[in-house]
């Protein structure tokens, strides 16, 4: 059972990152011989397997961060390739959970003896058995389950944070990409110790998703009701309505408007830095980067990546401090006109 529960919770763990990154990583790792494969699934450490993987990895990522450049086309392109990889989910979960039964043998020779009794490769060891396409299909559905959770998490996410496609888009990117190998690193880690424990690590990132699609809902129908609310404000009192929709593209600018002149120019003066910031702070930090690490290609990419996580993850925080602003200024102009009337 430790040997079944843990296979299956290392193909899960697909569910939780990029796809094609996990499975890069564990057929880089099975190639420079860190870890070790059974033979059915000796293949995933050819080069042919590596370069398809990669080229598939590659078609996925750069459409998400290609938004940045140009929205309109490359927005398109990004949601089929992500259409496209939910079908593949359940293979790579599938072949992640077959090399993980292997993996964890290997390290763990007191579990060998399972891969013969429960007959999950055959007795030749070339072929996958019965129980072994029982256990990849309990990984690709968890594989599957968990990716479902994510792709249903995801628009909710961007819009209680007010974050648009094209910041949204290269942000999972960068997470799903950070995600894949950290996880796989910790899951190697894990399987060394005990196997257990990386059932316990996909638990705890399953309740993770799970809390995190409940609090994007609940944002969600908080921001729809906010916004219902603002639309009514707006009819009754222009000035009012009005005023909240500019808190939110400017901060303090609303506040301002209703003589509030001691925050309305704190958060105007906090908005400016934040703008200057973005625009012209980040990049010229990134591109002074990529100047001094021209050098070392490799180390100038990461740094590039970095460098565009961290400004869209600036503007995403921008974004959510104007919502959060205007939502404070909107309850109080509503206790205002409740007053006057």
């Amino acid at each position: 059972m430790e040997l079944l529960l843990s296979a299956i919770s290392s193909g899960g763990l697909a569910g939780m990152a990029n796809q094609y990154m996990c499975l890069l990583i564990l057929a880089v790792a099975a190639r420079l011989d860190l870890i070790k494969l059974a033979a059915p699934v000796g293949f995933m450490e050819s080069w042919w397997f590596i370069a398809v993987v990669a080229l598939f990895w590659i078609l996925t990522v750069l459409p998400a961060y290609s938004t940045l450049l140009s929205p309109g086309v490359m927005n398109v392109v990004n949601a089929i390739t992500n259409l496209l990889s939910g079908f593949v989910v359940p293979i790579s979960g599938a072949l992640l959970t077959l090399a993980s039964v292997g993996v964890i043998a290997e390290m763990h020779p007191e579990l060998y003896h399972l891969l013969e009794t429960l007959r999950i490769f055959s007795p030749d060891g070339k072929s996958v058995g019965l129980v072994g396409w029982m256990v990849a299909g309990g990984g690709a559905l968890t594989a599957t389950a968990l990716t479902g959770a994510r792709f249903l998490a995801k628009p909710a996410v961007s819009t209680a944070t007010g974050s648009v496609a094209s910041v949204s888009a290269p942000a999972y990117a960068t997470l799903e990409n950070a995600g894949a190998v950290l996880l796989m690193a910790l899951a190697y880690v894990l399987v060394r110790v005990n196997p257990w424990l990386v059932v316990g690590l996909l638990a705890v990132m399953a309740l993770t998703t799970l809390a995190i699609l409940v609090w994007a809902v609940y944002q969600l129908w908080k921001l729809g009701k906010g916004i219902g609310r603002l639309v009514r404000m707006i009819e009754t009192h222009p000035r009012a309505g009005l005023a909240v929709v500019a808190e939110f593209l400017v901060w303090g600018w609303g506040r301002l408007l209703w003589g509030e002149w001691a925050g309305g120019l704190a958060r105007f003066v906090l908005w400016a830095l934040w703008l200057i910031t973005v625009l012209f702070a980040l990049p010229a930090l990134g591109a002074g980067l990529a100047a001094l690490l021209a050098a070392v290609p490799p180390l100038a990419f990461v740094a590039s990546l970095l460098m565009m996580a961290v400004e869209v993850a600036s503007v995403v925080v921008g974004l959510y401090i104007g919502l959060r602003g205007a939502g404070s200024l909107m309850a109080q102009l509503q206790e205002r006109v409740v007053a006057v009337a």
